[in-house]
């Protein structure tokens, strides 16, 4: 099967460089990607033949409307173009937004809920490693020996997770897989109560739940998932782009182009998994008090909205390009000059 689809303001590489959903594919040249494990995997080619139209090639069993569906899912074509949402922004930051968008111009936001465990493992081990040098690659073994499946990794002897590396994010994967797959076990009651009891596949489940209760859930009982790496998770297979995976180098940048002002606290595991990321109580559990304080990195930037997974992905792109949080490239940045801190 093959058909095409028409876009607008649309770049498949700068979608899928920053999207973890990339460690899903595999990038023949630019602007042409084949999926090689999970849902589809061996089944679908993507490639943007001119700048409005994507082609789309595969084998699948499917009808074309429904093959459509999930390429408009896994490409991020279901929602924006955001560069359309900008004006609803404060006026103090559009400059600075549209900046942004203009230099890294057709972002989206692809998810995945099919490949939610194979997103699992490539998110979990990106903490604290490079993605593009090392977790792909780590990646690609997995997908060989295992095919993403969580319960066959989780059984792995020593000797065959050394096959895949003898670093030690692979033996902590292993770690948070098997705290998973018993979370099924051991859900909260007041989850049970209000969302019924889980059914196998537990990541099922998860995705059936409000992405809020869900990054509670996730946060509280598996071993090694913080705050970032679920905020990650989430993002990456529900429609929930006002998710911002947070860290330290967000932090600095978003503070550069004045997306905030004071002091600002990381999420913190203790607080994300007991309390919910708002101002009011929502299926009876409490408010978080950083949040409701306007404390958290989360909170200063929650005026983004729907386009905060959005504005975090360009400035992930920006701060790898330019603006790193040390020896940042300000000479050559393009958006200096809409950058508050240029020049002091």
């Amino acid at each position: 099967m093959r058909f095409q689809i028409e876009v607008n303001n649309f770049n498949l590489d700068l979608t899928f460089k920053p999207s973890f959903i990339s460690s899903l594919y595999q990038k023949i040249e630019p602007n042409h990607w084949v999926k090689i494990t999970g849902y589809l995997g061996g089944l679908l080619e993507l490639r943007q033949i001119k700048p409005n139209i994507l082609e789309v090639k595969s084998n699948a069993k499917l009808t074309e409307k429904d093959l459509r569906i999930k390429v408009m899912l896994e490409t991020g074509l279901w929602q924006g173009p955001y560069e359309d949402m900008v004006n609803k922004l404060p006026s103090s930051i559009k400059p600075q937004i549209k900046a942004l968008s203009e230099a890294y111009s057709g972002v989206r936001l692809p998810i995945a809920p099919l490949d939610f465990t194979h997103l699992l493992i490539a998110i979990t081990l990106s903490k604290r490693a490079d993605y593009e040098r090392f977790v792909l690659n780590w990646c690609k073994r997995i997908w060989s020996k295992y095919n993403g499946d969580i319960y066959k990794l989780s059984k792995a002897s020593i000797n065959e997770l050394k096959e895949i590396s003898s670093s030690y994010q692979i033996f902590q994967l292993q770690k948070t897989l098997k705290s998973f797959i018993e979370l099924i076990n051991h859900l909260p009651e007041k989850i049970v109560k209000v969302f019924g009891n889980p059914k196998s596949p537990f990541e099922e489940y998860i995705l059936m739940l409000p992405p809020k209760v869900a990054r509670i859930l996730l946060i509280n009982g598996c071993w090694g998932l913080g705050p970032k790496t679920v905020d990650s998770l989430i993002l990456s297979t529900f429609k929930a782009t006002d998710f911002i995976p947070c860290d330290t180098h967000l932090q600095s940048v978003s503070m550069r182009l004045g997306f905030f002002s004071g002091e600002s606290k990381m999420p913190n595991s203790n607080f994300c998994s007991k309390f919910i990321c708002d101002e009011f109580n929502i299926y009876d559990i409490q408010p978080c008090p950083l949040f409701k304080n306007d404390l958290c990195l989360k909170a200063k930037l929650s005026y983004l909205g729907l386009l905060g997974g959005w504005v975090q992905t360009l400035i992930y792109l920006h701060g790898r390009a330019y603006c790193k949080k040390l020896n940042p490239k300000c000479d050559i940045c393009p958006i200096n000059n809409i950058c508050p801190k240029f020049g002091l």
